[in-house]
């Protein structure tokens, strides 16, 4: 029997699955928070209270589906852990990371692991995939493109619905699912 139980927290794959898990439901407050509040609010701060809500739940949904996706390639690494080929998150990183990546995307992850996803789970990814990138933190991405089509044709990053508390919690045990030894 392998030690796996002997790797770092920083390059453990529970210590980001708990992680995910933890943002997950702090998202769903959030969500339902932004919800209530936007059923009675009366006037522009609260138009702002309910916007912020609403995007801090979408940073926090996009930063699980992120992190649930870093357990699964730390998980697939673990026995390169053990045996110090990865010695540091930056190596992990350096494994799958493009070269011009940020580190943030689902994408490449999904395609050095070879994680298998359903057309519906791309689409959930898709929708939270800025969000994690850049929507979250800031009101126009560091693309100068991009920015110059949101400013004609309205500032779209994505959309959080009721059903993506249950979509996102099921992607979550998918992938947790996957990483039973």
């Amino acid at each position: 029997m392998k030690r796996y139980n002997e790797i770092k927290s920083s390059l453990s794959y529970k210590t980001y699955r708990e992680h995910s898990l933890s943002l997950k439901m702090a998202a769903d407050d959030l969500l339902d928070q932004a919800i209530l509040l936007n059923k009675v609010r009366v006037d522009d701060s609260q138009r702002i209270h309910v916007l912020g809500l609403f995007r801090g739940c979408m940073l926090l949904y996009g930063v699980s589906l992120e992190l649930i996706l870093k357990a699964r390639g730390l998980y697939e690494e673990r026995d390169n852990i053990l045996s110090g080929d990865i010695k540091s998150y930056q190596d992990f990183m350096r494994k799958w990371r493009p070269k011009k990546g940020d580190g943030h995307g689902y994408f490449d992850i999904i395609k050095f692991y070879k994680i298998e996803i359903s057309k519906r789970e791309n689409e959930l990814l898709s929708n939270y995939q800025d969000y994690t990138r850049w929507a979250g933190r800031f009101p126009f991405p560091n693309d100068f493109t991009k920015t110059e089509r949101m400013e004609k044709e309205g500032r779209y990053s994505g959309k959080v619905n009721v059903k993506h508390k249950v979509e996102i919690q099921m992607f979550l045990e998918n992938q947790i699912e996957q990483m039973k030894i």
